[in-house]
């Protein structure tokens, strides 16, 4: 906002000149590194809070990547009898469909754990395409997973959509794996797990069963390092009170001089 700022001189008549001021909201992402909240946040919401909250949930939930692996791999490796797209989704047993969509939302979970760690590397957009595409596969493909292949569903058959939602969900995990190996954040070779894994947890698992726990092992071995590198890549930023308080007064300092200088803030 805009203020009027009465500046006044020795000598010299008083003039008004109008000066741009800039919020706490603001001033704070200047600091964010050294101007977190400790453990138990207290007052207002900052841009520097928010971001310290955003980043310490996401790194907490990169360990549903493994979590989705260990599930998924679990619920698929069995038998593989019946006519269903996942055929052992429709051999009587409510743990297998209560197991798988568990297994699912997990990964749901993990790949919002990617777009929010990667929400500042190169690869942002990617991870957030990733992430928007796989939501829209699992909508699709969870409704006729568990249906007899033949079950009519608008014109079409349950096989035909499940496909099609399977195809998507591993279109987003693809991009997600994508996201990774071209974030330069962590190991190339998880990405390239993550994108070998892609097919075998969607499309191609449906095609060919077996498949699915191979991706599962794959997503296993990914899932166990990113979730060790999200603990350690990011700096902590709960710096000790001395230092937060020379960091905020330093960027304060910058700000008053750049507004003596300038007239405003950019």
């Amino acid at each position: 906002m805009t203020n009027a700022t009465r500046h006044t001189r020795p000598g010299s008549t008083v003039r008004s000149t109008p000066v741009k001021v800039v919020s706490r909201t603001d001033a704070g992402v200047a600091v964010v590194a050294a101007a977190a909240p400790g453990r138990s946040p207290v007052g207002p919401v900052t841009n520097a809070t928010w971001a310290w909250s955003v980043r310490r949930f996401a790194r907490a939930l990169m360990w549903t990547l493994p979590g989705y692996a260990v599930a998924y791999g679990a619920v698929t490796l069995g038998r593989w009898d019946g006519g269903a797209p996942l055929p052992y989704l429709e051999n009587g047993r409510a743990i297998h469909l209560v197991g798988w969509v568990v297994a699912v939302w997990l990964g749901l979970m993990a790949l919002i754990a990617m777009a929010g760690l990667l929400a500042a590397a190169r690869s942002r957009r990617t991870a957030t395409t990733g992430l928007m595409v796989g939501l829209a596969g699992a909508v699709l493909w969870l409704p006729f997973a568990a249906l007899a292949r033949d079950t009519p569903v608008y014109g079409t058959d349950a096989r035909t959509l499940a496909l099609a939602g399977a195809a998507v969900y591993s279109a987003g995990w693809l991009l997600a794996g994508w996201s990774v190996l071209a974030s330069g954040l962590f190991s190339r070779s998880d990405g390239l797990l993550l994108m070998v894994a892609a097919p075998m947890l969607g499309v191609a698992g449906l095609l060919l069963g077996p498949l699915q726990t191979v991706g599962a092992i794959f997503t296993l071995a990914a899932g166990i390092g990113m979730s060790w590198t999200a603990g350690r890549f990011v700096p902590s930023v709960r710096a000790a009170p001395e230092t937060r308080a020379s960091a905020t007064a330093a960027g304060a300092q910058a700000v008053a001089a750049q507004v003596a200088t300038t007239g405003g803030v950019n």
